[in-house]
């Protein structure tokens, strides 16, 4: 299993992250890798999100469970099902630093189902991390 953190500042506001990061459908737009997302709401007022995405060469499905709280600015999800992952669970924390800045704090948790070795393992999402973290930033500027 690897397991990963980054935090990092920004020069958009909390509620403009918050927004990027809680459009799920609109993730094909701007996540590398990302085909597809359905969302539906979950009986008990989660979201339900179904992805589709190319990743290491491979197409893959899998649906989060996912709880956001926007004054606390928190997002945490679960993993329902994947044909891929044994795990895959995370959160994003947006603090606001002011009117137009923020602090960004994103965790993940993720195993495949899978053999991968966990040095690679371990260099796929800590690596992948600040990347994908940017392309949020990058479509939170644009809202």
């Amino acid at each position: 299993m690897a397991q990963a953190e980054n935090e990092k500042n920004y020069e958009v506001s909390g509620e403009k992250f918050f927004q990027a990061v809680s459009q799920y459908e609109k993730y094909p737009e701007f996540v590398d890798g990302m085909r597809k997302v359905k969302v539906e709401k979950g009986p008990d007022g989660t979201t339900i999100a179904h992805y589709d995405l190319s990743m290491m060469s491979k197409d893959m499905s899998y649906t989060l469970r996912i709880q956001e709280n926007q004054t606390q600015g928190e997002v945490h999800w679960t993993l329902l099902k994947s044909d891929f992952f044994k795990v895959n669970n995370g959160s994003w924390k947006i603090t606001p630093t002011g009117k137009n800045s923020c602090k960004v704090r994103y965790a993940l948790e993720v195993e495949f189902s899978f053999s991968v070795p966990s040095l690679i393992l371990k260099g796929i999402v800590k690596g992948s991390l600040p990347t994908m973290m940017n392309s949020f930033y990058e479509r939170a500027k644009t809202l």
